[in-house]
């Protein structure tokens, strides 16, 4: 190091993207508007569609209730296998309807933190905003790994229950 660069002025790694000026470019706040109705409209069909499948559980819930109080010696153990699948897919409806309402609300903040960053042009709201469309791809990504895990799992217990068949005799 010579004598020179010891009182030269210091400088900072740190890039401010947005030019020192601490505020959104014009580019920046097209795309944010075009996306937000999108995001919006996605959020709505996903709170719709979550309903939907919470209530499409409770049929299915009250079914296996029905079926259970079936009577006669044979009919009862038909109607208490019956009555486990009902119950097991009402389930699921209802874990799917949860994941569908955690994803959309995720949408739903992103599509306000948009809203609020468009209007006050500032870098704070975008970083909001931004952490609100991470949280999501997150959960997609969370869901996308458990899905082909259970797809793995199945093909698995598939494949031994076709072994198990062929090598019984069946």
């Amino acid at each position: 190091m010579s004598v020179q660069d010891a009182f030269a002025t210091p400088r900072s790694s740190v890039r401010d993207v947005a030019g020192g000026s601490g505020v959104l470019t014009d580019s920046i706040v097209d795309s944010l508007s075009k996306t937000r109705p999108w995001v919006l409209f996605l959020a709505i069909l996903g709170f719709i569609g979550a309903a939907l499948m919470a209530l499409g559980s409770l049929p299915m819930l009250l079914g296996s209730a029905m079926m259970g109080s079936m009577g006669g010696a044979d009919a009862e153990l038909g109607a208490m296998a019956g009555a486990g699948i009902m119950i097991g897919m009402g389930v699921m409806y209802l874990l799917i309807a949860v994941i569908y309402f955690m994803a959309s609300l995720y949408l739903l903040r992103y599509a306000g933190s948009i809203k609020r960053a468009v209007e006050s042009l500032g870098v704070a709201d975008l970083e909001a905003a931004l952490a609100q469309q991470a949280s999501f791809w997150k959960l997609v990504g969370i869901m996308a790994l458990v899905f082909i895990v259970m797809m793995i799992g199945l093909m698995v217990a598939g494949i031994g229950g076709a072994m198990f068949m062929g090598g019984a005799g069946f």
